[in-house]
């Protein structure tokens, strides 16, 4: 199974992070390097906010969180459209602002570790759509959400762990 939390996979990852540059184009040729670092940047700080996350009902959980969630990880490949239309990006990226790419890279960095410190803590809140993670299940989250968008960027690793 893969998972950021394992150190061959994490160094893996942060290899393929280094080949990202701000004029990169992903495959559709919809959206730059520096775009999905901004992306990255506004999901890890909504995973790492102190905010509630919008909680759905135990039965949503249940149903669909856990069935979503035994698909995307253990069946599908990672699902996700990249954005075509100039709202959509603007969507995608978040609605912080880029600044540089190195400062954009040193937050993600930041963020990365900050992420890692609260699922070390068991501090991390609920996933909006699968639920509570263990901190297995939120490397394993973490790792395919990094390796589906480096991917679309045509940025491969080198292997793919078997699940």
């Amino acid at each position: 199974m893969t998972d950021y939390f394992k150190p061959r996979e994490r160094n893996i990852l942060f290899r393929r992070i280094e080949k990202l540059t701000p004029e990169m184009l992903s495959v559709g040729k919809t959206v730059n390097g520096h775009q999905l670092l901004g992306h990255f940047n506004q999901r890890l700080r909504s995973l790492c906010s102190n905010s509630a996350t919008t909680r759905r009902g135990a039965l949503f959980y249940l149903t669909i969180g856990k069935l979503g969630k035994w698909l995307v990880f253990y069946v599908t490949p990672w699902p996700g459209i990249m954005p075509r239309s100039a709202a959509q990006i603007e969507k995608f990226i978040g609605s912080t602002p880029l600044t540089t790419f190195a400062d954009d890279l040193a937050t993600f960095i930041s963020l990365l570790q900050q992420f890692e410190l609260l699922c070390g803590r068991n501090a991390i809140k609920p996933h909006p759509v699968y639920g509570e993670l263990s901190q297995a299940e939120w490397g394993q989250y973490l790792f395919l959400f990094l390796d589906f968008h480096l991917t679309a960027f045509g940025i491969h690793g080198d292997y793919r762990a078997p699940k």
